[in-house]
């Protein structure tokens, strides 16, 4: 049989154990010392045990109040700690940004912890979205989005400029062995990003890239296709070929040692990065704040090699 008693009451005996005194204990919770006395009593009589020996000057506890004094206070103060939680969580403020797949998964998802350090009451929904978004259907604040950075009633901020070359795992790299570009495309599997309507002109494919180097190979090349950047990449580091990788999303791979650029020959594409949004953000709106620390992420990036 479960005892009953008030959470209140048992709220009150904290206050009166760290007190050891009823009529301290009401100053504190701007209650009567007669009301301390009469919750005490009726929590005794719900527990069926003494919990206080009364003294000429204040009280003592016993041992039966000793035992729910440890757990009480622990419980209130799990109590205490939950409310204070549910209460933050609602004063959090929401941005709904989206954000191309690639660009989401392998440059911006890695660096927004940084972002919540910087503003812990700011949280982010992030949105895989290739399509530029309809503002006026959708309920996205922003979208960092890869074009030419005309939009017809919105705003665009530039961000950065984008470049691609030939990356592959350093595993493919043999020691002694001419590692020459040209052995590259003909030793492995070309990994291919078809473009999608969004950024198609702007896209650089193999066959592009090669024409561009003069470069040709005896044998029939081997195309594997996939329909974003970073599914290449991922390709690419296991071993199954070389991608043409668009930096920001590979510069940290490369940091890491789990990609190398394979030829130092930078190509920049025509489309850049850019933040849409209905408006200007303005200052010091939740959306200039993470436009800053956007432009500043773009900013301090890194540069591919030969540039």
């Amino acid at each position: 049989m479960t005892t009953q008693f008030s959470f209140s009451a048992i709220h009150t005996f904290t206050v009166v154990t760290q007190t050891l005194s009823f009529s301290r204990a009401a100053e504190i919770l701007h209650i009567t010392p007669s009301a301390i006395s009469h919750q005490m009593k009726l929590l005794e009589s719900q527990l069926g045990v003494s919990l206080f020996t009364r003294q000429s000057k204040g009280i003592m506890l016993t041992e039966a109040g000793k035992a729910l004094m440890e757990n009480a206070n622990k419980g209130v103060s799990l109590i205490q700690e939950g409310v204070s939680k549910s209460i933050s969580t609602t004063k959090l403020r929401t941005l709904h940004i989206a954000a191309i797949p690639s660009l989401a998964q392998n440059w911006l998802l890695p660096k927004l912890p940084d972002f919540y350090d910087l503003h812990p009451d700011i949280s982010i929904v992030l949105h895989a979205q290739d399509q530029l978004v309809n503002f006026s259907t959708s309920h996205i604040d922003a979208h960092l989005h890869f074009g030419t950075g005309y939009t017809q009633n919105n705003h665009a901020q530039f961000l950065a400029s984008e470049y691609v070359y030939p990356v592959c795992h350093p595993d493919l790299l043999t020691v002694g062995c001419d590692n020459h570009i040209s052995r590259l495309v003909s030793q492995y599997p070309l990994l291919q990003y078809n473009a999608a309507l969004e950024d198609g002109p702007s896209n650089l494919t193999w066959q592009h890239w090669l024409s561009k180097h003069h470069i040709c190979v005896d044998t029939k090349m081997i195309h594997r296709h996939f329909s974003h950047v970073g599914l290449s990449l991922e390709a690419a580091k296991h071993k199954q070929g070389l991608a043409l990788a668009w930096h920001h999303m590979v510069s940290d791979l490369i940091k890491w040692g789990m990609l190398v650029q394979c030829d130092h020959t930078v190509l920049k594409l025509d489309y850049s990065y850019y933040l849409v949004s209905p408006e200007k953000p303005q200052e010091p709106s939740d959306l200039h704040q993470f436009t800053s620390w956007l432009k500043h992420k773009f900013i301090h990036a890194s540069q591919p090699q030969n540039l």
